[in-house]
């Protein structure tokens, strides 16, 4: 017997889902690098890293850094390092170990209340969306009740943490059409930052 057709209500939940991925691969990491830079201007990044390397080679020697990441914070020309070929992780790893930042009352890994408004709040928020909407990943689908509650949250923490400027590019991005490749792409993409933050936990877990 012949296996009923998708219908098109899945097509739209595996849209949303695709819509979320890529809204916090773009727009989050992006939001994470705007946050960054201003405490760090990418023309003094490379003399802050190495005025913190010893820092840094104990998040290695942890293995919370891994080599890739690490050959992104100190290239063969010290000079070219950028924080636009940095991914949420080590945005995230850099952003909790170099700014003076204290973690919110609930953490780095929870959700923070919705009374905590501060940048550590909403650093810690992009990290808890991510993981959340990669709880998802298995049916690859987001209702779109889900995917409505998810976005506004996601919205008003990336406004926050880039300016009102963000808020237009989401909106954007939000009606902007998907083809299957790139949905396939940021699915993939954020399911192996998710990896990366369970491969630091795993780390952690065991010192």
């Amino acid at each position: 017997m012949a296996s009923a057709a998708p219908t098109a209500s899945s097509t739209k939940e595996t849209t949303n889902y695709a819509r979320l991925c890529r809204l916090l691969v773009d727009i989050g990491t992006q939001a994470l690098r705007d946050t960054l830079n201003p405490l760090h201007p990418p023309a003094n990044l490379y003399t802050v890293l190495a005025e913190n390397e010893p820092t840094l080679q104990s998040l290695k020697a942890k293995r919370i850094i891994n080599p890739t990441q690490w050959g992104k914070l100190f290239p063969a020309i010290p000079n070219s390092v950028s924080t636009h070929s940095f991914d949420t992780t080590l945005l995230m790893i850099l952003l909790r170990n170099l700014c003076g930042f204290t973690a919110p009352l609930t953490g780095w890994d929870a959700l923070p209340a919705v009374t905590d408004l501060s940048r550590e709040a909403d650093i810690a928020r992009v990290k808890y969306f991510r993981n959340t909407v990669n709880g998802h990943a298995e049916n690859a689908s987001v209702d779109d009740v889900k995917f409505n509650e998810y976005w506004l949250d996601i919205r008003d923490t990336l406004v926050r943490l880039g300016g009102v400027t963000y808020g237009a590019a989401i909106d954007d991005l939000r009606k902007e059409c998907m083809d299957p490749e790139a949905e396939d792409h940021y699915m993939e993409l954020l399911g192996e930052w998710k990896k990366d933050e369970d491969n630091i936990k795993d780390q952690l877990n065991e010192i």
